[in-house]
């Protein structure tokens, strides 16, 4: 078992970290504080969504609860699909930027060699102020079966009133620039019980599940920037809500579940350090540089219903499980669990 877990912790953080690499993005900060937001909201929130969607997924693979003081130990993989939509944005709507191309690749689309322009436009005696970068790629080449993993380890306590506590944790880890960490809470609460003969059907279980999480990546720009400045990284936090409604059916060596419900989740990216931004002054050869300091916050706020279904196979003391969510993104959760009462 313990042979299993350093394999399993070493494919998902492997998955999750090499999916994080966002090489070039300093450039994107060239352009005007309107396009900026536009710009770095559209680029980067694919990846958020995918992640969000990942960490609503896998917290139950049963409606039944622990008898008191019972407990298991779970190990998941919740990886979201990238629908085709999500892997390239729009340059329409830009004003600072012009491109010969109407679509760019998100952060989660393909290679690009498009040359992307920028003039500022000045007012009085600020001079216009040109500057010009190839387009950030991509790391569609990099992701295997076009999909977002986001591992998660947790255990689940088993309470009085039919109550469980689940904790949900991966520690801070780093691979090349990126270091990403999860770490959650949720409550899983039998209902049959409060419905008198309900609680005696003895296959049949209904729970409601009330979650939140948190997933924060730090990508380290100063280790491949092509920008001078000091302490430069782009920071992503993703807080993520979930409610749902939660049936199962518990047979010999099968437990058949689903689930429906809704979740939130709150992120924002935030773009810190020192930045030299190096333009060309309109109709001259003149360079100027333009020193900015943490120049950046953007922000997301979804939300999504979402219905999902599954199937667990029990053996002596362990489950292996997998279901499939149906929302935006939709995902797949597999993964294992070591139960005791």
């Amino acid at each position: 078992m313990k042979d299993t877990v350093v394999i399993f912790l070493c494919l998902t953080l492997s998955l999750s970290a090499s999916s994080q690499n966002f090489e070039d993005i300093e450039f994107l900060l060239l352009a005007s504080k309107e396009d900026q937001n536009l710009i770095f909201k559209e680029y980067f929130g694919p990846v958020v969504s995918s992640v969000n969607y990942g960490m609503a997924s896998g917290w139950y693979n049963t409606a039944k609860t622990h008898k008191k003081l019972g407990f298991d130990i779970t190990l998941s993989l919740n990886s979201s699909f990238i629908p085709t939509s999500a892997e390239t944005y729009s340059t329409s709507g830009l004003t600072s930027i012009s491109s010969s191309s109407e679509q760019l690749p998100t952060v989660l689309g393909g290679s690009t060699n498009e040359t992307m322009s920028i003039s500022l436009f000045g007012q009085g005696s600020v001079p216009e102020l040109n500057a010009s970068f190839i387009a950030p790629s991509g790391i569609k080449d990099d992701l295997p079966l076009s999909i977002i993993a986001t591992p998660s380890v947790q255990i689940a306590l088993g309470l009085p009133y039919k109550t469980d506590l689940i904790v949900r944790y991966i520690p801070v880890r780093s691979n090349k620039n990126t270091s990403v960490g999860l770490k959650g809470i949720g409550i899983k609460h039998n209902l049959l019980q409060h419905f008198g003969p309900a609680d005696k059907i003895p296959v049949i279980d209904l729970s409601l599940l009330a979650a939140y999480s948190t997933y924060s990546i730090d990508y380290n720009i100063q280790k491949t920037s092509n920008l001078d400045g000091a302490n430069q990284q782009a920071l992503i936090s993703m807080d993520s809500y979930v409610i749902k409604l939660i049936s199962s059916i518990d047979i010999k060596l099968l437990n058949l579940y689903a689930g429906l419900g809704y979740s939130r989740s709150i992120s924002d990216l935030k773009i810190l350090g020192s930045y030299n931004l190096p333009y060309t002054i309109a109709d001259t050869s003149e360079q100027i540089i333009v020193n900015v300091s943490d120049p950046l916050i953007v922000n997301w706020d979804k939300e999504s219903i979402s219905g999902n279904a599954g199937i667990s196979f029990k053996l002596p003391g362990i489950k292996i499980f997998a279901d499939y969510t149906v929302q935006k993104y939709n995902s797949v959760s597999v993964g294992i669990s070591l139960s005791v009462r």
